[in-house]
């Protein structure tokens, strides 16, 4: 059996085993509807307690290489997961002060063969790095490794431990993302305070910043904007009432409420108080990506003609993996998605307070088109 594999930095793996019509194009989407339910989905993997963070960018950017060549069920599918948007190759805004690059690869077992439209197709719009390899050999497993640490600032130093003679493909995106805040936290202010997580009380350093924000509270849901360097890049914080668990918010956050909440936030006074935190999860999507509706392409219907000619192909397995680093200066995230194929037979009060000291979620986001490059919930610290 061979397969092909994908990758994506925050780190997302997708196994395509082996099972075709043309498709038409999809519809205009949202990028955003599909980061939410893509965000949804991933949470109800992971356990309650524990924290999570995902890359729907990453993951979009994944799945829409992998989508351009599905045809016939299998694409209509990942058209309908991914609300019918794809994630091509774009300006992400780097500059001096902000770095956030997204990067592109496709590994090409030397016993296999793919179209060569499709290969154009990846260089032309994913701006995708395309290379024949040797996959019995351990020196092309460390250079997918070394590609992935490489395009992560060694964030993410490890996708993979081997391939297979059944694998045919992988490929790979890697985002990166590090940026100031607009407004540093005083490192001098920062002091340990007691977080209330669902496991348990622990005290853990909380920064402290008094200064304008963008700001809404609704029904003791708080929620605040933290814009990066520039300003095109902004972390979103959102806070629950006391006593609410986290999760029972999570499902409710569809598009709509999203740009509801969105369309509250003005500018205010606030004394803002919030932890300090690094995460790494590594996540297993299928279920996730079938509950989306990606179901076809899991089984030996799956149409995969737009990538081969011969040879029937499915995905086996998504798997993503993240980090994300929160300080007084500002932050760093990096995520690395893998998609593998195979073959088969408001308040109204003038300084208005947010003590971050409970679990919350967070998305980071693009303020310029509204993507959603990073989303997740810290329940405990």
């Amino acid at each position: 059996m061979k397969k092909i594999m994908t990758m994506a930095a925050c780190a997302a793996m997708l196994a395509v085993t082996g099972c075709g019509q043309k498709n038409p194009q999809p519809a205009e989407g949202s990028e955003v509807g599909f980061a939410l339910s893509f965000f949804q989905r991933a949470n109800e993997t992971v356990d309650y307690d524990q924290n999570l963070v995902v890359s729907p960018y990453s993951a979009g950017v994944a799945l829409s290489m992998l989508a351009e060549g599905a045809e016939g069920q299998t694409r209509a599918e990942f058209d309908d997961a991914l609300n019918g948007c794809l994630f091509m190759a774009e300006d992400l805004g780097s500059n001096d002060s902000v770095v956030v690059k997204s990067a592109n690869s496709v590994w090409v077992g030397d016993n296999f063969s793919i179209r060569n439209r499709y290969v154009s197709l990846l260089e032309k719009d994913y701006d995708a790095f395309v290379t024949t390899q040797n996959f019995l050999d351990q020196a092309t497993v460390q250079a997918i490794n070394n590609w992935c640490s490489e395009n992560t600032e060694g964030k993410i130093t490890k996708v993979i431990d081997r391939l297979t003679s059944n694998d045919v493909m992988v490929l790979i995106n890697a985002l990166y993302f590090n940026a100031p805040w607009h407004k540093a936290f005083d490192e001098e202010a920062t002091a340990n305070r007691m977080f209330h997580g669902i496991i348990e009380d622990k005290e853990v350093p909380m920064m402290t910043q008094r200064s304008k924000f963008r700001y809404a509270q609704y029904q003791d849901c708080q929620m605040i904007e933290l814009p990066y360097a520039g300003e095109r890049y902004a972390m979103y914080v959102v806070l629950p009432p006391a006593g609410m668990d986290v999760n029972a918010i999570i499902p409710y956050i569809g598009e709509s409420a999203f740009d509801a909440a969105m369309g509250m936030l003005s500018s205010r006074e606030v004394v803002l108080t919030m932890p300090k935190f690094k995460l790494e999860t590594s996540l297993i999507l299928n279920k996730a990506l079938e509950k989306m509706g990606i179901e076809t392409a899991f089984t030996g219907a799956a149409d995969f003609k737009g990538i081969a000619a011969t040879g029937d192909l499915a995905l086996s397995m998504v798997k993503q993996q993240c980090y994300i680093d929160v300080s007084e200066q500002g932050t760093e995230a990096a995520a690395v998605t893998v998609a593998q194929v195979r073959l088969t037979s408001a308040g109204i009060n003038p300084v208005a307070r947010m003590t971050v000291d409970r679990p919350f979620l967070f998305f980071i986001r693009d303020t310029q088109d509204g993507n959603i490059l990073f989303a997740g919930k810290i329940v405990n610290l």
